[in-house]
């Protein structure tokens, strides 16, 4: 039997991408996830305790470096933007972009949020409603105006300039220098030299892989009793564990099998699938509900938090010490910040032929302005309800918790059941892209090389789909899960710094590459 040029070529290719796979970083990975894991199993009580202490320190000693750093973010992403490199092509000049804008503009939505915003449009503002900023009276009118502009202002341009920075780093190092590796370390080399080689190089490196598998646990964490609960409500029966676990698992199922096929017959594909059924969902609300105090009531929130936008993004409250800046705003920058150099690989990779300020601005735009619309359409629905009696969203969420407060302000709509069923699956599609898109970049990290637009190996993809699942899994089952979360976000610490040494690189070597 003739083996044709076309077949050899392709074995060629498939051993040369098994042969380019970083087995010591697998290898080491793991084996500091899995010591995490079963510390935080083994001794939950105990690491609960020191995990909290630890992040209470962190958010009240260095609440100044979050803040200034998403705000410096913000500000350095806009002025790239409008500035003279903005026009710097990501690739050669007659490059064209690898996918169109809704695809590119569905991959990084859905990647960037998981199912967290769902749940938390739809209840944030009934946190502030009782906890308050800047000393305002609580549970009065005001708040309802208050809380959901703060919940807009958390999902909003600092927090999408937060994933635009390694973005925009590694896009510009990987297309335009044409080094093509895959690492973190690489887009601090303009900042730190030659270190990035060594030790610190690796610590970076191996910092984002614990950080994006603490995120996974983290989305887990916040998506699974929401998704659970609706799935529970349409089958009459209770939520528990062993019903968060076939979640979880029918959740693994899809994204390996989207995994397996690429970037664009899996990704792309169900990032579509997501945004159009979610998208869907939130249309629903907008039609049923009160479509009118909806959009009035979006619109003062929204007119709040550009009115107060500076105040929000560098506000400590150091004299009077509430502690809500600490355990809202610099919580959610943490948790950006350990997403981020995930976000900022995965968009690197779909970001091809766009020129920096395509991205930078696709970024912003497509992320506030979708986040914003969940917020004002889900969050302005809970409110009506709450406003006349017929919900009490407030109480629910401050006694009972987020998913199950969303699951019963689901309930009220017509057609509830099809409602929860579409939530269960929208849900779930939006756990698996994020878990997918997760599971190429540590595919692409834990590669030595790849060329442009060259896929990472499909052994390799699968492996990483079987650490996503696996780690968080055990911790559903050991009672860890809650203590990971709280692990993943205290990653965002160092990675301030990281942050600032990749606004360092790329300023300097746009201005290198410019002389």
């Amino acid at each position: 039997m003739a083996i044709t040029e076309e077949a050899l070529h392709g074995a060629t290719d498939d051993e040369t991408r098994e042969t380019n796979t970083d087995r010591r970083m697998q290898v080491i990975s793991i084996l500091i996830i899995a010591t995490a894991a079963v510390l935080l199993a083994s001794y939950p009580e105990e690491g609960k305790t020191t995990l909290d202490g630890i992040f209470k320190w962190m958010t009240n000693s260095f609440d100044f470096a979050f803040l200034a750093v998403g705000f410096a973010a913000l500000i350095f992403m806009i002025w790239l933007a409008c500035s003279r490199f903005g026009a710097v092509k990501l690739g050669d000049v007659e490059t064209v972009p690898e996918f169109t804008w809704p695809a590119w503009g569905a991959m990084v939505f859905l990647a960037g949020i998981a199912s967290g915003l769902m749940l938390w449009g739809g209840t944030e503002w009934a946190y502030h409603y009782a906890w308050t900023p800047f000393g305002l009276e609580p549970n009065t009118p005001q708040m309802f105006t208050v809380g959901q502009a703060y919940g807009i202002f958390h999902w909003g341009p600092t927090a999408w300039a937060l994933y635009s920075v390694p973005a925009v780093a590694m896009s510009y190092i990987y297309y335009v220098r044409k080094k093509h590796i895959y690492k973190v370390s690489e887009s601090c080399r303009g900042a730190l030299g030659d270190a990035v080689d060594g030790p610190v190089g690796r610590f970076i490196d191996y910092l984002f892989i614990f950080g994006i598998l603490g995120a996974a646990a983290t989305s887990l964490g916040l998506g699974t009793p929401m998704i659970g609960g609706a799935l529970a409500h349409v089958l009459g029966i209770e939520p528990n564990v062993y019903l968060d676990a076939a979640i979880i698992l029918c959740c693994t199922v899809i994204f390996s099998i989207s995994s397996g096929l690429g970037l664009d017959e899996g990704i792309k594909r169900l990032s579509y699938a997501g945004s159009l059924l979610t998208l869907s969902i939130v249309v629903y609300v907008f039609a049923v509900g009160p479509t009118s105090f909806i959009l009035a009531l979006g619109m003062d929130s929204i007119s709040y938090t550009l009115s107060n936008y500076v105040t929000m993004s560098l506000w400590t409250d150091a004299v009077d010490q509430s502690g809500f800046p600490q355990a809202w705003t610099v919580f959610y920058w943490a948790w950006w910040l350990a997403y981020a150099p995930f976000m900022g690989l995965f968009v690197t990779r779909i970001s091809m032929g766009r020129k920096i300020r395509e991205v930078i601005c696709g970024m912003l735009l497509f992320g506030t302005a979708g986040c914003t619309l969940f917020y004002v359409v889900l969050g302005g629905y809970g409110i009506d309800q709450q406003i006349n009696g017929l919900l009490p969203m407030t109480e629910l969420v401050n006694s009972e918790g987020v998913a199950p407060a969303i699951i019963e302000m689901f309930k009220t709509l017509p057609a509830s059941s099809l409602v929860l069923v579409a939530v269960a699956v929208s849900g779930i599609v939006m756990l698996a892209t994020t878990f997918d898109s997760a599971a190429y970049v540590m595919a692409c990290a834990s590669s030595r090389e790849l060329d442009e637009g060259q896929e990472p190996a499909r052994n390799n993809r699968l492996f990483w789909c079987g650490a996503i699942a696996v780690l968080p899994l055990a911790l559903l089952f050991l009672g860890g899960l809650k203590t990971m979360q709280t692990a993943a976000v205290l990653v965002g610490l160092p990675i301030v710094l990281i942050m600032v040494f990749m606004m360092i690189t790329t300023l300097r070597f746009l201005r290198q590459d410019a002389a």
